[in-house]
């Protein structure tokens, strides 16, 4: 399941992957937006695969470097690429996807460096990830 989820991402087929996706799916990627987040239901997640993570990088790259699962869960280790305004950052990432009926129903991703990314993503600008203050 999750080996086809990368292929049809490859190729750019957005109907297989919403195929394989719950329709309640939940997507947290650690990125800061609009390269990450967290999104809810399968049109969201597709739109937002092919739409701005696509969209605002100049080029990017997913290689799945391999995949461990069972009936219940599966953990992808994931290599990628993006260039973003002229520059370059290599990176790798554990994606933990949980599944059922054979639909992926839920996904958490934690990248390597996350400092690294965060200041990458988010074009060099500091990520506020503190807890909001209460008044």
């Amino acid at each position: 399941l999750v080996r086809k989820l990368y292929e049809a991402r490859r190729r750019g087929d957005q109907d297989v992957v919403r195929s394989l996706l719950a329709s309640d799916v939940r997507w947290h990627d650690p990125y800061p937006p609009p390269f990450g987040g967290d999104f809810f239901g399968a049109d969201e997640v597709v739109a937002w695969m092919f739409g701005p993570l696509e969209h605002e990088m100049d080029d990017s790259g997913l290689e799945l470097h391999d995949v461990v699962a069972n009936d219940r869960h599966a953990v992808a280790l994931v290599n990628w690429w993006t260039v973003l305004e002229g520059r370059r950052m290599d990176g790798r990432e554990i994606g933990v996807y949980h599944v059922q009926d054979a639909r992926i129903t839920e996904v958490w991703f934690t990248t390597e460096d996350k400092q690294a990314s965060d200041s990458f993503f988010s074009r060099g600008e500091p990520i506020d990830d503190s807890p909001p203050q209460q008044s």
